[in-house]
This record gives structure tokens, sequence and C-alpha cells, in this order.
């Protein structure tokens, strides 16, 4: 790839942030699963190397460009984009990259950051200001960026084995998804409609991963035919893109609550929760949820009135965050 040139060198201060960067950090554990409980660690950076992590983002960062299979936290694109891409298949295969972004060395960053034309420590210093204990960190506004840019020969690589073999591919941050196939071909992978059958599609896959110094979780692994649920991102995919049944029928009861019972029946919490499945949901049926999120935004704006003072809600938030 050709070096961009219309950059300067990094400013002085910036430059002595780089050294204390790895001090700069609140690190502590997010605990999330209802049945099973998984724990992330969250190395969040401080207000001033958050602000330079940001301007660097805005500034350079950005001038690179992910893959085009790359739909997660690309403007524009989201898990309905993601999931839109393997509808009505005869098989959906998923596979998750085992610790996406602490596997991301300070070293493959400095690789990307080539493509920039920076004085050599200028591109040290920026990689210092981006990484923590030389990793990419979980909670750096510019870690999703990096980590896509990075995944950039991965994204290449699979897709060019899903073109081989008559499959889609697809990546959302760490999920991995391929697609192939009419509901109406054969049943058998091995039939000759289906391309490179599912199982051996994913011995390819982890080699090809492995290869990029990547790991799947064997764990998180899925071969969904097109007969059960087929779920990408979330999403159920089968026929066309959908809410999960048990996150509409959630939804439903949430909604007939606040109808029969009002607003005061649930916390400000809830509501919240409530307005983020709607707001995914009018992503996916704009028409059919339209007046359900303006009632629900007016009942949450009643209710932080009345609360104590507190963060403003996002209302929008969680129409592209990908549902665990």
């Amino acid at each position: 790839m050709s070096t961009l040139t219309s950059f300067t060198t990094l400013p002085a201060p910036l430059r002595a942030l780089a050294s204390v960067a790895d001090e700069r950090y609140h690190v502590y554990p997010l605990i999330s699963g209802k049945r099973i409980k998984k724990k992330r660690w969250i190395e969040a950076p401080d207000s001033e190397l958050k602000a330079t992590q940001r301007w660097l983002l805005d500034n350079w960062l950005y001038q690179l460009a992910p893959t085009g299979f790359a739909h997660g936290f690309v403007p524009g694109r989201s898990i309905l984009t993601n999931a839109a891409e393997h509808v009505g298949r005869r098989w959906v295969v998923t596979a998750d990259i085992r610790d996406f972004f602490p596997s991301i060395t300070a070293g493959r960053i400095a690789t990307c950051l080539a493509e920039l034309e920076l004085e050599d420590a200028d591109r040290s210093a920026v990689v210092q200001l981006v990484t923590r204990r030389g990793r990419l960190p979980q909670g750096a506004p510019t870690s999703p960026h990096l980590a896509n840019l990075v995944a950039r020969s991965l994204d290449l690589r699979l897709s060019g084995l899903a073109q081989q073999h008559d499959w889609t591919y697809t990546r959302y941050a760490d999920d991995l998804t391929f697609s192939a196939g009419s509901p109406d071909s054969p049943d058998s992978p091995d039939s000759p409609d289906s391309g490179m059958p599912p199982h051996e599609l994913l011995w390819a896959i982890e080699r090809i991963v492995s290869d990029e110094d990547f790991q799947l979780a064997a764990d998180k692994t899925h071969v969904m035919p097109h007969h059960q649920r087929q779920t990408v991102t979330g999403l159920v995919v089968n026929r066309r893109v959908a809410l999960p049944k048990p996150r509409r029928r959630m939804l439903r009861a949430m909604l007939h609550r606040l109808e029969t019972a009002g607003p005061e029946t649930l916390d400000l919490r809830q509501l919240q929760v409530a307005q983020g499945h709607l707001a995914l949901s009018k992503l996916i049926d704009p028409d059919g949820f339209d007046l359900a999120c303006k009632h629900l935004a007016e009942l949450i704006r009643n209710s932080v009135a009345a609360s104590s003072p507190g963060p403003a809600v996002d209302s929008g938030s969680a129409a592209t965050t990908k549902l665990d």
C-alpha cells in the first residue's frame, strides 16, 4: 500500500504524554452473562489520554480504511448490514476470535502505521499512545479501528477462501460469519451445490486464523443449516433479518407492562434496556416500531427529569451493538 503524505509531526505535548501513557488507564472487570458469567478486563484511558486518542483517530487513523468485509465500528455499517449479507442461505457458519484486542501487539500496530509518513520517533510515540503494556487495550476509542486495520490481511485471506468455494464472508469485530447455498439445495453438505462442506471450511478457516496470529474460540463455533434457527451477530437471518423470538417476547412484555401499570413500575435502567431493544427493532423494522420508540423516549425523559441528575441517555447507542 502507498504511504499517506498529508501529515505533519506529532505535537510536542502528545510526545510527552506517550512516555507515561501506560499509567493513564483505569482497569476494572466487566461481568456479563446470565447463566455463565464471563469476565472481561476494561482498560479505560483517563480524560486527557482519551481526548488524545480521539484526536489521533479523527485526524490520522481514519485516513487508513478497513476492508469492505468489516462491519463492526465502521461508519455506515452495523450488525444489521453484517447480518443482511447472510439472509436466506442453506448454511451459516460462525466463529469467534479469542481475545481479539489483547492478541494485537504494539508491533502489529506499528506495521499498520507504516502507511503514514511519520518520523520513526513520532510513529513509536503514536504506538505508545494507543497501546497499553504492548497490546491493544479494551476501552480505548482507537482500539476498534486499529483492530480492523490489523485484521485487513485476515479479511482478505478469508474472503478469498470464501469466494473460491462459493461462500460469503463478513466480520463484525471478533465474529466471523460465512454462508452459502440456497435453502432449496440438497440437504447434504457434500452435495455439488454446497461448495466446500462446512466442516472442511472450518478447518481451512482455523489454519488461516492461526497463520494470522489469532486463535479461534473453540466453544463459539457454530454450523447452522437452514432448518434450524440461523443467527448472525444476534439477529435471525433464515428468511429476513429479525430479532430472535425471546427478545421480541421480552420487548412486548415490557411495553405491555408500561401501558397497563405505568412507567413508575420500571426503573430507569429497565427503561433504557427497553429503549435499546426498541432502537434495534426500529433499525430492522422502522415502520413497525417508530411510534413505540417515540413513546418510550418520552417516558425516559420524564423519568430522568424526576430523578437525581445523571448522565444523558444515548437513545441510539444500542442500534449498532452486537447482541451476545
